[in-house]
């Protein structure tokens, strides 16, 4: 069988039927069996099982697998996204459609100059009714909003993950890398890589607002278009690998072929996979490659066990508290140690000396919705400067005390290196500064419904979210 092409979604001819086959299909699996494995509930539940949902015989080793805040990030979601195609794709081809349909994917970073729909829900997941009066099977439980208009600001489709030049990296305080912190088998908590930051969390937010299905880990892959954002974050990974021959995975065996993963392809036959095996795209189930994007080469790897490298970064500042987040703008002060010139200026700018933000033990319950962080010097004239996104995707799950990581929190870190030049912050200058959480989208907006799964709908609740320390490191 030929090689899969997953297409941009705004880009399909205007009599292209890729998501009408997608619609069909969908109304098929949702007419099977939770027992089924290619059915709608259960492969939803294999990212997250919703409260309430039922149990059945071997859910334990299906469900509730998504890797989030982990190195396993990116080659567990290629897997899981490759198997729900196969299964779609053999239920459109059951239902007579094409024999080599693929997912579309949704490019919602592309410049508006280009395309100025790239930002818009796609028309065919909009409304719960298609045009002759009966369900719409790709509409969900999102953020009303207008003509698909979610106002994605520049931030939350930013593509700065594509600068970072490690997959990973270990050292605490410091970025996670492109691709995530090294983890075993992890399902959420703590800190992001950089592409699973953004855009992929502040999508996910941003669409599910404070009840929708997107927002919450153990209800997203219920909504539809789930799955063109999780393509087009598989398709970063690709280009990011195309970038630069130093942009590999991991050497590690570790991350290679150190943890198994089980899923169903789309006869619903069980089967296993480890990450190496999903670093050729063209090779995973039937084989799929992204239109414009080359699948990429990994380059040969040395043999030897793969040794993290790096310093121990030093604490430069530190918020005094916990800071709560409430109402719509936060300010917490962070105490600087004025003794330790963070970068000197013989360095400056062509350092690679590295200044990070670092949000450490954030816990709550609820969807809070999104918050630009900024930062700002309190005795200086200048507005607050912008350093990034906190959309806490996966709270509730790493905020619970019996979970499997003991209620230990998100976290979030934020180079800021550039802005510490620019603000004098790197040589030792001030001795505090302020952190501003301001919130970016109301989250009191109405949420449709979905036929059928009001009981996962989440309970709603007054959001609440605290951020257990912020911390300023510097290497």
């Amino acid at each position: 069988m030929a090689t899969r092409i997953r297409k941009n979604v705004w880009t399909l001819p205007a009599n292209d039927e890729t998501l009408i086959w997608y619609e069909r299909a969908v109304e098929a699996l949702w007419d099977r069996d939770l027992e089924d494995p290619t059915s709608w509930f259960f492969m939803g539940a294999v990212h997250g099982q919703p409260q309430n949902f039922p149990n059945i015989p071997g859910s334990g080793q299906f469900w509730n697998q998504c890797q989030h805040q982990s190195w396993f990030f990116l080659p567990w979601h290629r897997g899981y996204i490759t198997a729900f195609e196969a299964v779609v794709g053999k239920a459109v081809a059951d239902l007579g459609g094409p024999q080599d349909w693929a997912l579309p994917y949704w490019d919602y970073s592309q410049p508006l100059s280009e395309n100025p729909n790239a930002r818009r829900l796609p028309v065919a997941f909009r409304e719960p009714t298609k045009s002759d009066g009966t369900r719409n099977f790709l509409f969900s439980r999102r953020r009303v909003v207008v003509n698909g208009d979610f106002g994605f600001p520049d931030d939350v489709v930013s593509l700065d993950a594509l600068d970072h030049e490690d997959f990973t990296n270990d050292t605490p305080g410091f970025s996670s890398g492109f691709g995530g912190p090294q983890t075993g088998f992890h399902p959420g908590g703590g800190d992001n890589g950089a592409l699973e930051s953004t855009p992929h969390n502040d999508i996910h937010v941003w669409i599910g607002g404070s009840g929708g299905f997107m927002a919450n880990p153990a209800t997203a892959a219920f909504d539809p278009i789930f799955w063109l954002h999780h393509c087009n974050i598989d398709r970063l990974w690709e280009v990011w690998r195309n970038a630069d021959p130093s942009h590999v995975a991991p050497p590690s065996p570790l991350w290679r072929t150190g943890q198994t993963f089980s899923m169903h392809d789309g006869d619903g036959a069980a089967f296993t996979f480890n990450s190496e095996e999903m670093l050729d795209s063209t090779s995973v189930l039937h084989g799929f490659q992204y239109d414009g994007v080359p699948p990429a080469v990994e380059p040969a790897i040395p043999a030897e066990e793969f040794v993290m490298a790096g310093k121990e970064p030093e604490l430069a500042g530190a918020s005094e508290a916990p800071v709560k987040l409430r109402g719509a703008m936060t300010t917490a002060g962070v105490k600087l140690d004025t003794s330790v010139a963070l970068i000197s200026g013989a360095e400056a700018p062509g350092t690679t000396r590295r200044v990070h933000l670092h949000l450490e033990g954030i816990k709550g319950r609820g969807m809070p919705g999104s918050y630009r962080v900024m930062l700002d010097l309190p005795d200086d004239a200048l507005p607050p400067a912008i350093i990034g996104t906190l959309s806490p995707f996966g709270l509730e799950q790493a905020s619970n005390p019996d979970g499997p990581h003991g209620g230990n929190g998100l976290a979030v870190t934020y180079e800021i290196t550039k802005l510490a030049f620019a603000l004098g912050l790197s040589q030792g200058d001030a001795n505090r500064l302020q952190i501003r959480f301001q919130r970016m989208f109301d989250d009191s907006e109405a949420f449709g419904q979905v036929p059928g799964l009001e009981q996962i709908a989440p309970t709603e609740q007054q959001p609440d979210i605290e951020i257990g320390r912020i911390n300023l490191y510097f290497d």
